[in-house]
């Protein structure tokens, strides 16, 4: 008889834990996989909502531009407040509570500061009080400072017209 030449012991183990191995290794391929089609997902939601809102939200924002722009040419008339009322409206929809506020004051700013304004109809400059002076001035330095570029409106709007890149955690980065 001959004998076959036995193999090492090392060898017969490799040989038995081979296949649990290369499962192991395949199904956390896999999961890995599995784990950066939810995330592509997830952001491709985020995207969609965005883009959804992205043109009423920049409608909200170029009506208060306008009505800004108005007052800051001395040109506004009830008629516009009134609009540009029923277009805030929507910020209650498109927007976080503290900007639909923000929105709502400059209406109440400038209907306010509108109405203190004086008429062609004023007798003179006698015939306006005080205090209507003054409601005219406050509520019109208060909408000029809306102008300003670090403390603006454009400010409050910036986090609702610009999407945010997602950052992914490390293990899901590549490539």
């Amino acid at each position: 008889m001959t004998s076959s030449p036995q193999l090492p012991i090392w060898i017969s183990y490799s040989q038995a834990l081979a296949v649990p191995i290369i499962a192991v290794v395949i199904a956390a391929f896999g999961a890995w996989i599995a784990a950066r089609q939810m995330v592509i997902a997830d952001e491709k939601l985020k995207l969609d909502a965005f883009d959804r809102q992205y043109d009423r939200r920049v409608a909200v924002y170029e009506a208060t531009r306008k009505v800004l722009e108005d007052v800051y040419q001395n040109n506004m008339s009830a008629e516009q407040i009134q609009v540009y009322g029923l277009c805030a409206l929507d910020a209650k929809f498109l927007f976080d509570e503290d900007l639909y506020k923000y929105l709502t004051e400059i209406r109440h700013r400038v209907a306010a500061w509108n109405s203190a304004k004086p008429r062609p109809f004023d007798l003179g400059p006698d015939d306006r009080s005080d205090n209507r002076k003054r409601i005219e001035s406050e509520n019109l330095n208060w909408i000029n400072q809306q102008g300003d570029e670090q403390t603006g409106f454009d400010v409050r709007f910036r986090p609702f017209l610009m999407h945010k890149q997602v950052k992914r955690s490390w293990w899901l980065r590549w490539p």
